[in-house]
């Protein structure tokens, strides 16, 4: 292999025209399944006689062989040319040699590299790595040191989450961070880009070592003073700024990246380990000591560190970028909630109010500048809280809430006097003085206090109207769009005041609605989120409704203009609400929501030539578009249930979207789409011959990347199944392909035990509908489970093994014959019976207990001299299985009934959003008093302590239970299987809900008794005292039934 030609044939990449460079990259895939190919590409890695532009092009390509080979899995092998040891081990020998020889620009391209070889290759092929780290970090040329620094972040990522193999962090941690430590301390002093590339990179190792664990050597006195030490320079370091000039790109430069990583590591330090207030309770008593340590003897001075960051920040003598000031907000409302923190800031607060999280709270230079130049940028990343987590003004709010939420007594009172200065202060102000942007912030604040703030025990509660007419509905009319903005949103948030003009309210909708045509695209966006929650409101529906195609659509253009899915909650809102009148143009709507669909994942598509998983991030707004209008397109079909007709349209319009989804293989959207295709079927209780018409779509999707999806595919497949019943049993192929479909699941090793079931359940689905007219299908069914069954430790949970019974108890439910004879065939029949019966305990469900009733009696009905043999001396233990199994029944039906009940009966507390709002009562003193300065409970705790109560009411309880007792508990130590029991699903209908087991019981005693009249006998006189009378009210408990039923037919 010539280096020379390599180098033409790189340069060739390169060219400007396509067919140039297709010949060049065709020839170089021709080439690397050659031996020595990524020894001679790390070779011109590392010469310095090849241009920077042909090494780049020749890092890119070696990554790229890497990424795609290195695994060494089935899947890689199939696709691309597996490389050779001689290659890994060359590779291995000198990649740190190339990232140490490379420009910044192939370091990262490399690094990436390692990190790939690493996570298939360390440390047991690649024991020596760690040496050669070592070596570098102890070298003399800082740019040595730099590449050891860079490959040991890699390593200590591969482990940073996990926390079964810890040692590995804790190994590296004693070995290697205190040599890390050094080097980030003697490079803090200084101002060269170097240096602080080795500052930041030492800190963001040391962040990932503590990611999922604290490595012990971490909790050693003189280490964490060390490497507190270093941090606190870090964030010290005076950097030199020009506020005219100063923006957020100086953030990507070394210096302000080693401060983001200092920042970044104390925070962690502290809400994970050295908080007690936040301390999980499961890591408590192992991390306690050191929490006690740290906010002894450590936190005094963070906290001063902080608040000198903040106070220069106010003052405007430091600069801090958006993450930085974000950060801060964090570690202060951690400092919050304990109260050794809490009594260091709480001196602080009116300032850090004042000065710090109000600032942030105001509609900034760069709000303007954005709002301005992309107002769909503007919606995504200040309306939509997901696209702007982690910002600073999420974190300031945050901590606002924080302070008066949990410090109410002693912050309240300032804050409320605060906003309020400051909206009296505009009020009075002539007009041209007046500053919008303090009145946007102190809104702005407002908002962020609602959800404490519009409780009934809120001290402000009965001054909102007020607030409201004076201070926000005014600036709906405002000259300043910005401004109109934010009054939608304060007025959104704080929606539930009442007013007792009913005018008042008349009024504001009118406002809303015409500001729907605002020429800010912003206000148009905050104005459909107003309107959401009016339409609870009966006045405001009756006037909507003859609006409603006209508001519908300015909502669809909204969709349009935003490629996002911050609308699609108020569309779907609006069809629930308006069900009973959207059958009219409901068509018509679904088919300008499938247009906007086709337009954002079309135009995504063509972006991207082959959309997967893995790149689908580069298109995820649209994505998230294109889900909100396919759950919009679901909640439609759902809510038009009634109109049959009306849906069957709806399919002409909605299935084209489907199929476009499954053959263009857009994964993310699987969900979403099989939703749609449940609707149509369950609406109509039927599957039309367009839904039919999808099924090959189905199938090849299946086929292809599918099977991971399986869960999402279960209800449609079940409806394929239970509404196309007389399709299914009649059509062979489609027979084949659904039993593929589950041979498939069942025998993949790519997916677990929660898709396996949802094999059974659709085996279950296939053998309760094609009742006498499946027979071909059983013996495979029973097959499929037999080798779970049969093989020691094949299975691994209570549900997978409970599902796989059933689907032999559905089996003999279905004809008895088949099964027997296909379990006697291969000497299964012992094997799966004493499986059976060892398990009954774990049917704990009702239909689980019906079908074990179904299974076992169905046995019973087979003639004695057709029985097996280990089944004709077991009829007793079988018959004894069945009546165990009454004897739990109704107990089984009364849990199910009390769950339902609690569901559908919605919760006891109107209030129940706000009954943890404020800790205390309602006659608490919010205007001072004495403070209670202990840690801050965790209300999220109590919360579910008061779910758990109620649900063991529900379930018969004293509803006092404790949900940290209740949680994982397991009452039978030597349980095989470590986990709870299947949960009730009493809202699935299946053709076992028409069985009444009672009844089958007595059919099948009395065919016995004409026509196996010695089994009958036999199992008679088998039984004990006490089960013959319980049998015997098992029959009076039957004859109760069909009296009842012969009553109820006969008054009809």
């Amino acid at each position: 292999m010539d280096l020379n030609t390599l180098v033409s044939l790189f340069d060739s990449t390169l060219h400007p025209e396509p067919e140039v460079r297709q010949a060049a990259e065709q020839q170089l895939q021709h080439l690397e399944s050659q031996d020595g190919f990524l020894a001679i590409l790390l070779q011109m890695i590392i010469a310095t006689d090849i241009p920077l532009g042909t090494k780049q092009s020749v890092s890119i390509y070696f990554k790229n062989r890497i990424r795609r080979s290195w695994s060494g899995s089935q899947r890689a092998l199939e696709q691309h040319a597996p490389i050779n040891e001689a290659d890994r081990t060359v590779t291995k020998e000198n990649l740190l040699l190339a990232i140490y020889s490379s420009p910044q620009a192939i370091k990262l391209q490399l690094t990436e590299c390692l990190g790939i070889a690493l996570k298939y290759d360390f440390p047991e092929q690649w024991p020596q790595f760690l040496v050669q780290v070592k070596e570098y970090l102890h070298a003399p040329d800082a740019q040595k040191v730099y590449a050891g620094l860079l490959a040991l972040l890699e390593v200590v990522r591969l482990y940073r989450y996990t926390t079964s193999k810890r040692d590995h962090i804790d190994n590296i941690a004693l070995e290697l961070l205190p040599q890390l430590q050094k080097i980030a301390d003697d490079a803090v002093s200084s101002d060269d880009d170097l240096a602080m590339r080795l500052t930041w990179i030492s800190f963001k190792v040391y962040y990932n070592c503590i990611q999922s664990g604290i490595p012990p050597s971490f909790q050693a006195p003189d280490q964490l003073v060390a490497w507190g030490t270093s941090f606190i320079k870090m964030i010290e370091k005076p950097v030199a700024f020009d506020k005219e000039t100063m923006d957020e790109d100086a953030a990507k430069e070394p210096v302000w990246k080693a401060k983001k990583w200092a920042i970044r590591s104390i925070n962690r330090l502290y809400a994970r380990y050295g908080n007690p207030a936040l301390l999980p309770a499961s890591d408590s008593k192992k991390n306690m000591p050191f929490a006690k340590l740290f906010t002894a003897n450590f936190l005094p001075q963070l906290v001063q560190v902080y608040l000198k960051q903040v106070e220069g920040y106010a003052t405007g003598q430091i600069w801090m970028s958006l993450r930085l000031r974000g950060l801060v907000a964090q570690f202060l409302s951690d400092c919050v909630k304990e109260k050794s923190a809490w009594k260091l800031v709480k001196p602080h607060t009116e300032g850090i109010v004042s000065h710090f999280i109000f600032p942030q709270m105001c509609f900034s230079r760069a709000d303007q500048e954005l709002w301005e130049d992309n107002p769909v940028e503007y919606v995504q990343k200040r309306i939509d809280p997901l696209d702007d987590f982690g910002s600073p003004h999420v974190a300031a709010s945050s901590l606002l809430i924080d302070l008066a939420v949990d410090r109410k007594k002693s912050t309240l009172s300032f804050i409320l006097s605060f906003i309020n200065n400051v909206l009296t202060t505009y009020a009075q102000s002539p007009v041209e003085s007046r500053d919008p942007r303090s009145k946007d912030g102190a809104l702005n604040m407002m908002g962020a206090l609602c959800g404490g703030l519009c409780s009934r025990k809120s001290p402000i509660f009965d001054t909102l109207p007020d607030f409201l007419l004076t201070h926000v509905i005014p600036e709906f009319t405002s000259q300043l769009g910005f401004l109109r903005a934010r009054a939608l949103d304060t007025y959104c948030r704080y929606s539930s005041v009442q007013f007792q003009d009913k005018q008042v309210l008349a009024g504001i909708f009118e406002s809303v609605f015409n500001l729907l045509s605002d020429p800010e695209l912003p206000v148009r966006v905050h104005a459909a989120l107003a309107l959401q929650p009016m339409i609870e409101n009966e006045d405001v529906r009756d006037v909507l409704s003859s609006h409603l195609p006209q508001v519908m659509q300015m909502f669809l253009n909204l969709t349009n203009e935003i490629d996002s899915d911050t609308i699609s909650p108020v569309i779907e809102e609006f069809v629930e609400v308006f069900a009973d009148r959207m059958a009219p143009f409901a068509v018509q709507l679904a088919q300008q929501l499938c247009d906007t669909f086709m337009r954002v994942m079309s135009d995504a598509v063509s972006k991207v030539p082959e959309i997967t998983s893995a790149n689908l991030d580069d298109i995820s707004d649209k994505t998230m578009a294109a889900m909100g209008v396919l759950k919009t397109l679901g909640t439609l079909v759902l809510n038009l249930e009634s109109t049959p007709e009306v849906v069957y349209n709806l399919e002409e319009v909605l299935f084209p979207v489907v199929r476009f989804v499954l053959e263009q293989r857009l994964v993310d959207l699987y969900d979403e789409v099989f939703e749609i295709l449940d609707c149509c079927m369950f609406s109509v209780k039927a599957v039309s011959a367009n839904a039919w018409g999808l099924f090959d779509s189905i199938y090849m999707c299946f086929t292809n990347d599918g099977i991971d999806f399986i869960e999402e595919m279960l209800p449609s497949l079940d409806n394929y199944v239970s509404y196309g019943t007389d399709v299914v049993t009649s059509n062979s192929e489609v027979q084949a392909r659904l039993f593929n479909i589950i041979e498939t699941v069942m025998k993949s090793d790519r997916v677990g035990e929660n898709d396996r079931i949802c094999a059974c359940k659709l085996m279950e689905a296939i053998m309760l509908h094609g009742r006498n007219k499946i027979d071909g299908m059983i013996p495979g069914f029973i097959s499929l489970v037999a080798a779970y069954l049969l093989s020691n430790d094949a299975i691994e949970t209570q549900h997978f093994l409970v599902y796989s019974l059933e689907v032999v108890l559905n089996a003999l439910h279905y004809n008895p014959s088949i099964v027997l004879t296909v379990l006697e065939q291969y000497k299964w029949t012992e094997g799966i019976f004493t499986r059976l019966l060892q398990s009954a305990s774990k049917f704990t469900r009702v239909n689980d207990k019906k079908l074990m009733i179904l299974g076992l009696t169905a046995v019973l009905s087979v003639p004695a001299n057709q029985l097996p043999p280990a089944l004709q001396s077991g009829l007793p233990q079988l018959f004894e299985g069945v009546l165990q199994t009454f004897r739990t029944l109704d107990t089984a039906i009364e849990a199910r009934e009390a769950i339902q009940r609690m569901y559908e009966g919605g919760s006891d507390d109107d209030d129940l959003d706000n009954e943890f709002e404020w800790d205390g009562n309602e006659d608490d003193d919010f205007d001072g008093g004495e403070e209670d300065d202990d840690d801050v409970d965790d209300l999220e705790n109590e919360y579910l302590k008061h779910l758990a109560g109620k649900a063991s009411k529900a379930l018969g309880g004293s509803g006092n239970a404790d949900i940290e007792d209740s949680i994982g508990s397991d009452d039978d130590d030597d349980d095989e299987y470590d986990e709870d029991a299947l949960d009730e699903e009493y809202s699935l209908e299946t053709p076992l809900d028409h069985i009444d087991a009672y009844l089958v019981l007595q059919d099948r005693l009395t065919e016995m008794q004409v026509l196996n009249t010695g089994t009958y006998n036999a199992i008679m006189q088998s039984l004990s005292t006490e089960s013959g009378q319980f049998l015997r009210s098992l029959i009076d408990e039957a004859d109760k039934k069909r009296n009842s039923q012969a009553g109820g037919n006969s008054q009809q």
